[in-house]
């Protein structure tokens, strides 16, 4: 695949890929990923929101009591 892209977003990618320590092919691939809104990223917020809950409920209502 060829990527098509400006100076300045070329030398964006670059930084970015400076900054990933990586290909900037691999970071076009991360950025991607990254930014890309997942299908299922509702239930993955319940679902974190939840286990952290869960989690930390003791802590939290020693906060709370405090």
């Amino acid at each position: 695949m060829t990527l098509r892209l400006t100076a300045d977003e070329d030398e964006t990618l670059a930084r970015l890929a400076k900054s990933f320590r990586t290909s900037k092919n691999s970071a076009a691939a991360t950025a991607i990923e990254i930014a890309a809104p997942k299908q299922n990223h509702e239930e993955f917020v319940a679902a974190s929101t939840t286990a952290l809950l869960r989690r930390y409920a003791a802590l939290m209502t020693r906060l709370a009591d405090a």
